[in-house]
């Protein structure tokens, strides 16, 4: 996050003249001439600290001679007695915020930037109706790709930055929330499809998030860093500074934000149907066929015409949040306090999420040389959801699962079980008469100190952890869905995890003359992660109602435990000559219990440096540029966190199968006590400017990221004695390159102010070197893996399209598409150079502001990569099923002899030819570009000032208002992932049927006193 000082007006010192100390006063002014309000003013090697207030102003004993750091500006004290300090600026200098800490008190100071990363100010989080903030990021950071992992509210997301760096974890960062490691924001779930743990933080505690890419960011954080890193950092109070309270409140209507699905009603579905039968040759007449399929097959009653979409769903779904700080602080200690409630009421009917939150930050300067503080923060979520990705349960597949020619109640007002095809998943009775949902409790608690030694001599210390309780409940009825063969069914499960860190830093720091400046850190670092579950399931219920008890029969009591720990020793170099030019070392040695008894340890590091050219070139036009480069190696244990996966260094047993009656244990994985860390090579080279006194600036980068000795299942040789098939090697490579620029422009400045910022991004991921570069691996979610391949590409039968004399479809017959056939079995499966992660991506805002109005309008856009629907072979089924509903083009774009060139084959009923089977037919373009959020916002600062409130804002917010999509045949929201596969990546660009992202519209209003 960045601010722009570009005008400093000093008042006049309040002083007793020959005295040393004065009061020295001051307003702060942005880069347009406003006041800026909470800008951290400093006396340079001193602990005095006070913040400007709501219009800028500011107070600080200063002594003559000093420096003044104003937000990491340093502005010198040259009064002797009661005359004005003036700074003079160029309108083109910039103040970076407050350095981020990144592990202990080492951190990241943008005045010295090496590395790659991006901060995302608190002005994008407050106030956004998400249920976890990793969605604010969106579009936001270049580079960083999103999608959603099941819709769900507080469901995890996947995100990758810089492309996929592993075959068998996940593709997501490293989440660390101030100073305690959180782990990969997807954690495991005994019912729910999954949990972030980042919906446990309401975004309004947010100070900022800062989004590490590289290896000179993420090399202290060695092991668990190679897919970059997101730390968060919540909001403190100010010291001197009295205190001050904010309470906001805002109300958001929600729809899905993109859905071009156009099933058949029961008139057009009775045609269809007709058809299909008709083209059977069975019947003389179309009509007839339509009789009889109306009549016989399916017993349409010829009024029946159920929208079981609008059945399953509110009319809207509504989202309501409030919450409310106070912050302020004296000259010894300060503290910030918080409370907040999130309210979802999501589309799905009977379906919830509530996220009851508090905060408390404390710091305490107990000497002139020690310092201590704490965070606490505390959630309690009660999430009420539905089956996802899961079979005619899930209600997002109601809309095809269901014809509409059946209704929802029967004419007694009874469910309808009768539902063709064997079925009676009443989606409407299940989401009323079921449960699944739970209880998640999170604590989130720090503790630093900090003890100055000597003047260039200190020591940190931070201990800090995290414990999360996940009660869930699952339930099924006794009288219709799943629960029926169980004669009611329930499941319980409770997940604990535990995780703490200690980081203990020792930082020296020279300054020698006017040239020279060292920063020294040495540290030790102790990890630990618990995970414990514990489950049971019964079925036949003596009473209906969901509750353990009223069942007769357990079938299961299980429990299990993972725990894995790391010990780690680093250390951190960073040297200045002239201010200008800055070198950089870093090394970490990493020790985890998780890996093989033979290799353990890794060694990661980096190198950097950093020239500020324009300090040395002097182009009159320039007002910053800086060269900036480094490489390094980083490790990565991509399965740490997984249950089932933490323990691949060890053979394990399981006792899943039984033998008749008794129950066996049997040999569920094959160890491999080699086992050893992936390492990534990362090479960035960047170059930061600002030009024309400010009016351009921006960033260029471009990398190389190589993980090598990837984990990957490798099949055990048939003569090799083993009861299972694979066991985990370090064999893989995948190479990410790419280029990542941010640009920002400001064409006016003034009363009235516009500012462009733009991000773009290209990366392109393939798979190395492996054991066998010519075969094929990892085969899932219609994607495979092979050496010289793009990362998680395509691999599927070739559609050709419709025979025009025939209508029979056609496929390739293999990847030359020389050949085609009718025979979908002569057809083979090859790649097809198109994969889920997209090449390109960009990101546009502009922001307007207009006296006490502001407008910001932002855009986003993934190009060149390509989804599919999972289920494409139902609702494209040709005929193939009569109780599934289809999309209207089977009916309107279908060939018959009077129209050849249909898209669609002809429809058959009972069809065989295998045209729904899959193919790149049903392969669809992901490029789009989405209108992410609008926002109007009024403050009445000035016309409160006299009333006791500092300022009150009212806004408008529209987020994900309009999606352009450049594929006719896209109907599903293209920023989809499916978490219903073995591997993340074969889950990635696949429509499951999961939730989808929703478009909101939002008012809101926050009051400052």
């Amino acid at each position: 996050m960045k601010r722009r000082l570009t005008s400093l007006s000093f008042l006049a010192f309040l002083g007793l003249g020959v005295l040393a100390y004065a009061q020295t006063t001051g307003v702060v002014n942005d880069a347009d001439g406003f006041p800026e309000s909470d800008v951290e003013v400093t006396v340079k090697g001193t602990d005095k600290v006070v913040y400007t207030d709501v219009d800028g102003a500011f107070d600080i004993d200063a002594q003559i001679g000093d420096v003044l750091v104003i937000n990491g500006k340093e502005v010198i004290v040259t009064s002797n007695n009661l005359g004005s300090i003036s700074y003079a600026a160029k309108k083109t200098e910039t103040v970076e915020l407050a350095a981020v800490n990144i592990l202990g008190s080492i951190k990241l100071d943008p005045t010295q930037k090496i590395g790659s990363f991006e901060t995302i100010k608190r002005d994008d989080l407050e106030q956004t109706p998400v249920a976890s903030v990793d969605e604010v990021l969106n579009g936001r950071v270049a580079g960083l790709n999103f999608s959603t992992g099941g819709g769900q509210p507080g469901s995890a997301n996947v995100i990758a930055i810089r492309g996929a760096g592993s075959f068998v974890g996940t593709t997501n960062p490293l989440y660390v929330i101030d100073g305690v490691v959180v782990g990969k924001g997807d954690d495991n779930s005994g019912v729910m499809t999954s949990f972030n743990p980042l919906s446990s933080i309401d975004p309004n505690q947010i100070e900022s998030i800062t989004v590490l890419k590289d290896a000179s960011s993420t090399a202290l954080y060695g092991a668990r860093g190679a897919n970059g890193v997101i730390v968060v950092k919540t909001k403190r109070g100010k010291f001197n500074q009295k205190t001050k309270f904010n309470a906001s409140t805002e109300m958001s209507i929600q729809d899905i934000a993109f859905d071009k699905a156009d099933f058949l009603d029961a008139n057009d579905f009775v045609k269809w149907g007709g058809l299909a039968f008709y083209n059977t040759g069975e019947f003389a007449s179309q009509l007839g066929a339509q009789n009889y399929f109306a009549d016989e097959v399916i017993g349409w009653d010829g009024v029946t015409n159920e929208d079981w979409t609008k059945a399953i769903q509110r009319d809207m779904s509504t989202v309501r949040t409030y919450s409310f700080s106070a912050t302020g602080g004296s000259d010894n200690t300060s503290f910030r306090t918080g409370f907040s409630y999130y309210d979802n009421d999501p589309l799905i009917i009977n379906s919830k999420f509530d996220r009851i939150s508090a905060s408390l930050a404390v710091d305490h300067k107990a000497s002139d040389r020690f310092k201590l503080g704490t965070n606490l923060n505390y959630s309690r979520v009660e999430n009420q959801t539905y089956a996802d990705a899961g079979a005619y349960s899930n209600p997002w597949q109601t809309r095809w699962a269901i014809i509409p020619t059946l209704p929802v109640y029967n004419a007694d007002g009874s469910y309808n079980t009768s539902l063709l095809g064997n079925r009676d998943y009443n989606p409407v009775g299940l989401q009323r008469e079921n449960k699944v949902g739970g209880t998640v409790n999170t604590f989130l608690a720090s503790i630093y100190g900090d003890y100055q030694i000597t003047d260039d001599l200190s020591f940190n210390s931070q201990f800090g952890t995290q414990y999360q309780n996940l009660d869930e409940t699952l339930y099924w009825n006794p009288n219709f869905g799943d629960g029926a063969r169980y004669n009611g069914y329930m499941f319980e499960s409770q997940n604990q995890y535990t995780d703490w860190n200690w980081v203990n830093t020792l930082t020296y720091s020279k300054k020698l003359g006017d040239r020279h400046e060292f920063v020294a850190n040495a540290g030790w670092e102790y990890q630990e992660h618990i995970g414990k579950r514990r489950s049971q399931e019964k079925q036949n219920f003596i009473l209906d109602g969901a509750y353990m008890n009223n069942a007769s029969q357990v079938l299961s009591i299980n429990g299990d435990k993972i725990k894995w720990t790391q010990i780690s020793y680093f250390g951190r170099l960073n040297y200045i000559l002239d201010g200008k030019y800055t070198l950089n070392g870093q090394i970490r040695r990493d020790s985890n219990s998780t890996l093989g008894i033979h290799d353990k340890s890794g060694v990661f590091w980096s190198v950097g440096g950093s020239w500020a050219m324009n300090k040395d070139l002097k182009i009159d036009f320039v007002d910053n540029m800086t060269l900036r480069a480094n490489y390094g190696e980083i490790g990565n244990i991509p399965y740490a966190d997984s249950w089932g996966s933490t323990y691949n260094s060890f053979s394990t047993l399981s006792n899943t199968r039984n033998y008749g009656d008794e129950g066996v244990l049997i040999i569920a994985q094959a160890g491999n006590p080699d086992l050893a860390w992936e390492t990534s090579q990362q090479l960035n080279v960047g170059l930061d400017y600002s030009v024309l006194n400010g009016l351009v600036s921006g960033s260029i980068d471009i990398y190389n990221k190589k993980t090598e000795a990837a984990i990957f299942p490798v099949r055990i040789p048939a003569e090799t004695p083993s009861p299972v098939d694979s066991s985990m090697k370090n064999v893989g490579e995948i190479v990410n390159k790419g280029i990542e620029s941010t640009i920002t422009v400001r064409p006016f400045r003034g009363d009235f102010n516009w500012n462009i910022s733009a991000n773009f991004a290209y990366n392109k991921s393939e798979v190395g070197d492996l054991t066998d570069n010519n075969a094929i691996y990892l085969e899932g979610g219609n994607k495979a893996v092979q050496s010289g391949r793009l990362f998680g590409e395509y691999y599927m039968v070739g559609w050709a399209g419709v025979d025009a004399s025939n209508g029979n479809p056609l496929f390739y017959t293999d990847a030359s598409e020389t050949e085609t056939t009718s025979n979908y079995n002569e057809a083979s499966k090859y790649f097809q150079g198109k994969s889920p992660f997209p090449k390109y991506m960009a990101g546009l805002r502009n922001d307007f502001s207009y006296k006490n109005v502001t407008l910001s309008v932002f855009l986003s856009g993934q190009f060149e990569y390509s989804v599919i629907d999972r289920y494409s072979n139902y609702i494209y089924n040709d005929g193939a099923y009569y109780d599934i509903n289809v999309y209207r083009e089977s009916l309107n774009d279908s060939w018959t002899p009077q129209n050849t060139t249909a898209s669609n084959p002809m429809q058959v009923y009972g069809n065989g030819s295998g045209s729904n089977k899959m193919s790149t037919r049903f392969l669809r373009d992901g490029d789009h570009i989405r209108l992410k959020e609008v926002k109007l916002a009024y403050s009445l600062g000035d016309v409160l000032s006299k009333s006791g409130f500092s300022n009150l804002t009212v806004y408008l917010r529209g987020t994900n208002l309009a999606t352009w999509v450049f594929d006719d045949k896209l109907t599903f929201d293209p920023e989809t992932n499916s978490n219903g596969y073995s591997f993340g990546w074969q889950g990635k660009g696949t429509y499951d049927y999961t939730s989808p992202i929703m478009r909101s519209v939002s008012v809101g209003v926050s009051v400052d006193f």
